[in-house]
């Protein structure tokens, strides 16, 4: 019983609710901005969780032991690997001129992939 309540405990520490608060936010002020329902200097409001995000995250980092750092490692590691493929990706698809990809939206989808690799490696470390 104390392995599920750490397993599902981890899932409502600051460092990942403000990563995936930081995501969306950033995703939806893109679209508002995008299609004209907000000013454009609203923009930079998804800055204010993705600094809560990282003072959190250090936070965390100096309060845990080493399973958990190796956890946030891993779940950093995979999430810069899988962002670079994605750039990669986005940069390949301007290049010939198939399309205009989503630049305003790789740090939301860095963040969404730390929270999903996250709770991936939480998941397979339980």
């Amino acid at each position: 019983m104390a392995t599920n309540r750490t397993f599902s405990s981890r899932f409502i520490r600051p460092a990942f609710l403000w990563a995936v608060a930081a995501a969306l936010t950033q995703i939806l002020v893109t679209w508002l901005v995008v299609h004209g329902q907000v000013p454009r200097w609203l923009g930079l409001l998804p800055v204010v969780p993705y600094m809560i995000f990282f003072a959190a995250m250090v936070r965390s980092v100096l309060k845990m032991d080493e399973m958990q750092k190796r956890l946030c490692l891993e779940s950093a590691s995979i999430a810069f690997l899988l962002t670079l493929i994605i750039t990669a990706f986005f940069g390949g698809l301007e290049q010939a001129g198939i399309g205009h990809p989503p630049w305003r939206e790789v740090g939301a989808f860095m963040m969404l992939l730390w929270a999903g690799s996250y709770a991936v490696l939480v998941w397979r470390y339980r």
